[in-house]
């Protein structure tokens, strides 16, 4: 039996079916740039005792390292930052502190924090390491072609309470900077520095937003950089500043390094050690934000 459609009318209800069809389901909804993200801290006892403290943020089975921060809390510039780092397996983030080489009474504390996220596409954990003697260092790492550094990390190495860090900063999602200083005394002991990079395969809006603190001779600074509206921070990144190249000339560490749990932001805290300083700096916050 021969349909009662011809040709032209069974095409057009074909469409309209289609058409209706295409109207009633609804929307799948779009694939998130960075799934499953979520931040994870650690903080070590807060308490007068033991040198170094150690802090380590674990994500959660199944999730990957692809951001990090830390920071010291009450460390009053005796208390040297020297580690922020995820693990060789992606899994955690590790952050050391040290006093520095004439000690510290007070109470004080380190904290950790690991953002992850379910295992992004090219996830790879890229790592550059300075020389090793007496001088201040400075350390570029870049990621393989067609790759983007998401997070950051750093290590100190030897001469622990005596150098500190001074710059940490990611570059245009394809690089990280990382410069470390001896402190006012200096050291003969040979020492090192190490910057990891997390790279993945591109992920949307990627940008490094910075903000500057007053600049002055007034101690502790610190500021806060804001992620630009719908994007969150997956790293901290941030900066001494005093004149061309000047980082903290050997007297300005920074001791916090910051996402807090709205992701909304990253900070930066910097800290005069040993007498202080004369001269005028700025603390720089400068987090990495991405799509969601």
């Amino acid at each position: 039996m021969k349909s009662a459609l011809g040709p032209v009318r069974f095409i057009g209800l074909l469409l309209a079916l289609t058409l209706a069809a295409t109207v009633l389901m609804p929307a799948s909804p779009a694939a998130a740039a960075i799934p499953g993200r979520q931040r994870v801290t650690d903080t070590s006892p807060y308490n007068s005792s033991g040198n170094p403290k150690v802090a380590t943020a674990s994500c959660p089975s199944g999730k990957k390292v692809i951001g990090m921060g830390g920071y010291v809390t009450d460390g009053n510039g005796e208390v040297v930052l020297n580690e922020l780092l995820p693990d060789s397996t992606s899994s955690k983030v590790r952050a050391t502190a040290w006093a520095d080489e004439s000690g510290y009474g007070g109470n004080w504390s380190v904290t950790a924090i690991a953002m992850c996220a379910d295992p992004l596409p090219g996830l790879q954990r890229v790592s550059a390491q300075s020389s090793v003697d007496s001088t201040d260092k400075e350390v570029v790492v870049t990621c393989p072609s067609g790759k983007k550094a998401l997070g950051i990390g750093a290590r100190l190495a030897g001469a622990e309470g005596q150098v500190f860090l001074d710059h940490l900063e990611p570059f245009a999602g394809t690089s990280g900077y990382l410069h470390a200083s001896e402190d006012a005394t200096g050291t003969s002991s040979d020492w090192s520095i190490t910057l990891v990079a997390m790279c993945a395969d591109p992920v949307p809006g990627l940008i490094s937003p910075a903000s500057w603190s007053s600049g002055d001779s007034t101690s502790p600074k610190s500021v806060e950089a804001i992620c630009p509206a719908g994007k969150v921070a997956i790293t901290a990144g941030g900066l001494v500043a005093s004149g061309v190249g000047g980082h903290g000339r050997n007297l300005v560490m920074i001791d916090r390094l910051d996402l807090p749990a709205a992701l909304d932001r990253g900070g930066a805290g910097a800290v005069e050690a040993g007498g202080g300083a004369s001269f005028s700096w700025h603390v720089v916050s400068v987090p990495q934000c991405a799509a969601p």
